[in-house]
């Protein structure tokens, strides 16, 4: 593997993920970078898509702003750094409003294939330690989960 993404603001990942998907690494990458299946798992359980865009190329970017069944918008965007298909994908990740704590993260997704499964690796890296302890406090955990478990599937229709 390649050594991880880094720079001079954002060093060593803090949170790492790992899951496994049933679904070969390609069709994991494509459910990543296509709008019609992105917006299908990346978002919580229960929650519906108020607004979906995504243009994956290095500098490209999503969007996706979810809706809670009580109808509070929960916006958040991605500007895509790296894509390395079918293996990698680096991008920088915050919220899609003008709130006065939104500091970026940058989180790198590599996908490994096992067999004909996928090992998902999720690293997030964060700018200040502040940050990271309210990211971490904020239930991201969970949330990861529940969207991973929202990709399986997805994938396993």
């Amino acid at each position: 593997m390649k050594e991880l993404f880094k720079t001079e603001k954002y060093g060593a990942p803090v949170l790492v993920l790992e899951y496994s998907i049933d679904a070969d690494s390609p069709s994991v990458y494509k459910a990543w970078t296509e709008l019609e299946i992105f917006k299908k798992w990346f978002c919580p359980t229960g929650f519906t898509v108020a607004l979906a865009e995504l243009d994956a190329k290095p500098g490209g970017y999503f969007r996706i702003h979810m809706k809670s069944p009580e109808g509070e918008i929960y916006p958040t965007k991605g500007e895509y750094i790296l894509l390395e298909k079918p293996h990698r994908i680096v991008y920088k990740d915050s919220w899609d409003d003008d709130r006065p704590q939104n500091d970026t993260t940058i989180a790198e997704v590599i996908f490994e294939a096992v067999g004909d499964k996928t090992k998902l690796k999720l690293y997030s890296s964060f700018a200040t330690e502040k940050q990271q302890d309210e990211v971490l406090k904020s239930g991201v955990v969970d949330g990861w989960k529940m969207f991973f478990d929202n990709l399986n599937k997805v994938l396993k229709k």
